[in-house]
């Protein structure tokens, strides 16, 4: 097989395969009470926050899909290197949070949002890119990927966009109570991060 039919070679049985792997690996649905925490602050500008992470994660994703191992080799980093620094990064942001900080106390903008935590690495994160570099090889394809990256993107978009009820059923008190809550699952997200990271590379 040339390498031009394997990059466009599409088998629908693995695509849904990758499709229902990279949508479990994302976790939009997960996702959904950290993004209402997180834009708390920008309520008319959730959808606009909602927009570009979905952009810039698809981009990331795109990216690494098409040239991963490649993005890797050049500045000698593996992906539990990824791992680790979004794990304590992400633990960064969960402890301000837990303490009562918001983005507007510390000046960020909906696009400073937008592009971390949420784009990255929430939904563009260590296990979603690992999946993406994955599904872009034998035995499936580059395309495949593609097409399960920008798939996966639409649902996603279509997940989250669907959050503003969240916000009216809970009003002020609940929303407060749930940016705690969340705070508490970023921070079991970041540690997790960072022991499975530690663990592949104690294990090699």
């Amino acid at each position: 097989m040339s390498l031009l039919s394997s990059f466009f070679s599409f088998n629908p049985l693995l695509f849904v395969g990758a499709f229902v792997l990279l949508f479990a690996v994302t976790d939009a649905i997960g996702t959904v009470p950290i993004f209402v925490s997180l834009t708390s602050d920008f309520p008319d500008a959730r959808k606009r926050i909602l927009r570009q992470a979905i952009v810039i994660s698809t981009a990331v994703l795109i990216v690494f899909s098409l040239f991963g191992w490649l993005i890797f080799d050049i500045f000698g980093i593996t992906l539990d290197d990824f791992r680790i620094a979004g794990g304590i990064i992400l633990f960064i942001v969960a402890v301000d949070q837990l303490n009562g900080g918001s983005v507007k106390s510390k000046g960020l903008e909906p696009s400073d949002v937008a592009a971390f935590p949420l784009a990255t690495p929430l939904l563009a994160g260590p296990g979603a890119i690992s999946t993406v570099v994955i599904i872009s090889g034998p035995p499936y394809s580059p395309l495949l990927a593609l097409i399960a990256v920008v798939c996966n993107a639409a649902l996603a978009y279509l997940i989250l966009s669907s959050t503003d009820w969240v916000t009216k059923v809970l009003g002020a008190n609940g929303t407060n109570a749930l940016s705690r809550i969340t705070a508490l699952l970023i921070a079991a997200l970041a540690v997790s991060f960072v022991v499975g990271g530690v663990t592949d590379i104690l294990h090699l």
